[in-house]
């Protein structure tokens, strides 16, 4: 199981992540995250980065994604242009 991590360089004290989704099986988490980065790559924004990190699952239970990547990524830098 892992979580897919969208992050913000955060100054001097590493990144901060900015939103997450998860916990996915390896193979989707995987896929989301290719997706998501590139779609951070097409924006230009060297602050941003995706990642993902393994977790484990009390349950044994995934979750879906919530919204699809660039939805995802519609969503964090709206908040970040403080829109809604």
């Amino acid at each position: 199981m892992k979580l897919v991590q969208l992050k913000r360089q955060g100054g001097d004290e590493g990144a901060d992540v900015v939103a997450a989704v998860g916990p996915m099986e390896d193979a989707a988490a995987d896929r989301y995250a290719a997706q998501l980065q590139e779609l951070v790559g097409q924006q230009g924004d060297p602050g941003l980065s995706v990642g993902t990190t393994t977790v484990e699952s009390t349950s044994g239970a995934s979750a879906g994604p919530p919204a699809g990547p660039a939805d995802l990524l519609r969503a964090v830098l709206s908040r970040d242009d403080g829109g809604s």
